[in-house]
């Protein structure tokens, strides 16, 4: 029984990705999918793969993620307005935010003026 399916998740993509893994299943929920979609779209993840009660994630060899990290855990959200969204890296990272109009990049929600809790940070 997993209490953070999203920690799970980005600990299992950590984990491969500084192991040299190419592969990495995952249990799959909605929130996980609209975050690897998202991972996919930013040239992360290069593909997810979803069968009847899996989720494999193939990570992309020329673009490894060197820091992946949870920011809202669950005993201490963060939850910020659309003017005082992170900009990882000076802006060569992304944030990832669960807002009311579903998961959006740290960007997207700036455009859109939405603000929301702040999920996860990659470089």
């Amino acid at each position: 029984m997993y209490n953070d399916t999203i920690s799970d998740f980005l600990t299992r993509l950590r984990n491969a990705s500084m192991a040299g893994k190419l592969e990495v299943p995952v249990r799959p929920s909605k929130t996980v999918l609209d975050i690897a979609g998202i991972l996919k779209n930013e040239g992360f993840i290069a593909s997810i793969k979803t069968d009847d009660n899996k989720l494999t994630v193939s990570l992309d060899k020329d673009w490894p993620m060197t820091h992946i990290k949870r920011l809202s855990k669950p005993g201490v959200r963060l939850y910020v307005k659309s003017d005082k969204i992170p900009r990882p890296r000076g802006g060569t990272g992304i944030v990832i935010l669960s807002t009311p109009k579903g998961h959006l990049t740290g960007s997207q929600a700036r455009k859109q003026k939405v603000g929301g809790e702040l999920v996860c940070e990659v470089w």
